[in-house]
């Protein structure tokens, strides 16, 4: 009978050790969910963007395809840097002084680093939409709002 009453009291303690531990270890897979859950989050916002600026290059398209002839004559009146706008008095003007107005209101970054660039290709109708923007800061010490060392871009070539 005194075995078992000796036994009864070196065990006593352990059961506090092993809910410690027990402890310790739900406190670091939740912290490991918490860091999933942010991790998708940003990746989430970053795809949605890249979305919007897909949405934007396609708007730009058919605005250009709408208006072909403008497009295709010379070096093509919507061939255009970033933030640039174009003549006013014409429609190709005023398409992309809407469609950059848009970028600015859409991407982020606003008008300092989100635009739109439209390049073509000499001698054809073919047609490179750029589109750029700065992803948000994270918010952490020291992050400049670079991610990655600098503005991201959308590309995407067509023939009109």
């Amino acid at each position: 009978m005194t075995n078992i009453a000796f036994s009864a009291r070196r065990q006593r303690g352990f059961t506090l050790v092993e809910i410690l531990v027990t402890v310790v270890l739900v406190s670091v897979g939740l912290l490991g969910i918490a860091a999933l859950q942010l991790t998708t989050l940003r990746t989430n916002q970053e795809s949605y963007v890249r979305s919007q600026a897909s949405v934007l290059s396609a708007d730009i398209l058919d605005r250009m395809r709408a208006n072909a002839a403008a497009a295709r004559l010379g070096p093509g009146a919507y061939a255009v840097e970033y933030n640039g706008t174009g003549d006013a008095a014409t429609r190709a003007g005023r398409d992309l002084a809407d469609w950059q107005q848009i970028i600015n209101d859409t991407l982020p970054g606003g008008a300092t680093v989100a635009a739109g660039r439209i390049v073509r290709t000499a001698g054809t109708n073919i047609f490179t939409i750029t589109i750029r923007w700065q992803e948000r800061s994270t918010g952490t010490t020291g992050d400049t709002g670079t991610n990655d060392g600098g503005p991201r871009e959308f590309q995407t070539r067509s023939e009109i």
